[in-house]
């Protein structure tokens, strides 16, 4: 029979280990942001309605290999990493986030394919964005840019 404080140690450690930082919730989540010619690249989830960067959670060390692989698996190309861009940091729903950004390219004339999880992948010009439902990554790199 299993010790219930075991079990709850290694819980929250396996937890700990995965995406959270200490028991105040700390969420780690890798993204790329993809500029062209005044123009970046956003998607749209399909559970959600807003426009965000590519990316998705992550752990601890591994934040660059995350952004590219789910980039990848969410526009349907390869970015090539250029550099970390930024570390995002802010509160959804009680968690703390932080979402180390990194910029990368596409080759010039990718074809996007929306991975499973993905209704559309599009180029925004920045200043079309006021009146898009953006996302808060969105929202702080318009900031930043």
């Amino acid at each position: 029979m299993l010790n219930l404080g075991l079990m709850a140690w290694f819980t929250v450690n396996f937890l700990k280990s995965q995406y959270f930082d200490g028991l105040m919730g700390k969420v780690l989540i890798a993204g790329c942001v993809i500029l062209k010619d005044n123009k970046i690249l956003l998607i749209r989830k399909k559970d959600r309605n807003i426009w965000e960067l590519p990316g998705g959670r992550s752990k601890e060390g591994a934040e660059e290999q995350t952004a590219l692989e789910k980039t990848a698996d969410q526009i349907g190309v390869a970015p090539q990493l250029v550099q970390q861009f930024t570390i995002l940091e802010f509160q959804k729903d009680g968690l703390n986030i932080e979402a180390p950004i990194f910029e990368c390219t596409v080759e010039p004339d990718a074809v996007f394919l929306p991975g499973e999880t993905v209704e559309e992948v599009k180029w925004f010009d920045k200043d079309s964005l006021k009146k898009e439902d953006i996302g808060n990554d969105v929202a702080a790199i318009l900031e930043e840019l």
